[in-house]
């Protein structure tokens, strides 16, 4: 049976900013805070506002109790606070923290405050919607290892680092003979992803990362909403079947994110998600995926492939992509707190 707890504390610590729940009408105002936290802080990656529109609108955000926007005395939106519970019948459960404070209100308080009421919205979600199953809460917060202040910010409230992901990207011109051909593999055949094989995809990889740390089985809402995302690209992506049984054995699902190009000077194809089952790895498959897919991505007129990796990865995929001639770039290191019930 769910618990109660006490309502999250109400923002208004620091001096000039009301605070109230996100509604959708305010999203292009927080499209426009973002610009403007990436133009002073020059992240890797940048956001659009469709993506928020569809963070908004997917079926676990709750906006209203989830997310909170700060603004100034003349109106203007100069932070916000989102939670992100992940679907509350999954183990163990966990919620993403995310945030911003425009360059110009730094130093006021006011992370230290969204972040203090982000936790106790959480502490309220898993009261509200836990079960006698279900174990602790996870929280985690990602942040680039360059911003060491924001750093700080989440190891004040009790976070540690505990992962590493780096990106990793490749221009294709740079490879000595071009994008190579795509292996031919005994027993598997390469084909490119569609909808009818959608669900065995979405099975496979919840099996193949069934054994990888933070990994959690992807419900079919989420699946769908991931393959509906404007940066989607299922045109790229790349399925691998075993011949005898025509079960996936791997799959490659790919992206793109064009408001990265401009700052990063070259267009890239992305993976977002690779995976093979375990039956079925040590044959080469997961090379012959991310090939498959270099090779798209170049048939698109793009310049080059990135992705990003756990660099613990216990299938050896940072030597693979290495091998493939990847090169490591920015580091995202995931802080996280246990909260016990």
């Amino acid at each position: 049976m769910a618990r109660s707890r006490p309502a999250p504390p109400a923002l208004g610590r620091v001096d000039g900013v009301d605070w109230s729940p996100l509604t959708e009408a305010e999203l292009p105002e927080v499209s426009g805070l973002l610009t403007a936290i990436e133009h002073f802080d020059d992240p890797a990656e940048r956001h659009t506002l469709e993506e928020l529109q569809e963070a908004f609108a997917e079926s676990a955000a709750d906006p209203e109790h989830n997310a909170r926007i700060g603004r100034d005395r003349g109106g203007v939106v100069v932070a916000y606070g989102w939670v992100h519970p992940f679907p509350a019948d999954v183990n163990p459960r966990r919620v993403f923290l995310d945030g911003g404070v425009h360059p110009g209100w730094r130093r006021r308080g006011i992370g230290h405050e969204l972040l203090d009421w982000e936790l106790a919205r959480a502490a309220e979600w898993d009261a509200q919607t836990r079960s006698a199953e279900h174990g602790p809460l996870q929280l985690t917060v990602p942040v680039e290892e360059k911003f060491t202040d924001r750093a700080k910010l989440v190891c004040d409230r009790k976070f540690s680092a505990v992962r590493w992901f780096a990106d990793m990207s490749l221009k294709f011109e740079q490879l000595d003979s071009g994008v190579p051909a795509v292996p031919r593999l005994p027993g598997i055949r390469l084909e490119p992803f569609r909808v009818t094989v959608s669900e065995q995809v979405r099975q496979a990889h919840n099996e193949a990362f069934a054994d990888h740390w933070g990994s959690q089985p992807v419900p079919q809402v989420r699946w769908q909403e991931r393959l509906a995302a404007s940066s989607t690209r299922t045109e790229w992506s790349w399925v691998a079947l075993d011949d005898a049984s025509g079960e996936v054995a791997g799959y490659a699902m790919n992206a793109a994110y064009p408001q990265d190009w401009e700052f990063q000077g070259y267009r890239e194809g992305w993976t977002d998600r690779l995976g093979v089952r375990r039956n079925w790895r040590n044959r080469g498959i997961a090379k012959a995926l991310l090939i498959a897919s270099m090779r798209s991505f170049a048939d698109a007129g793009l310049d080059g492939a990135g992705l990003g990796v756990d660099t613990d990865n216990p299938t050896g995929a940072f030597g693979l992509y290495t091998r493939l001639g990847y090169h490591r770039g920015e580091t995202q290191v995931m802080y996280a707190r246990i909260d016990s019930p």
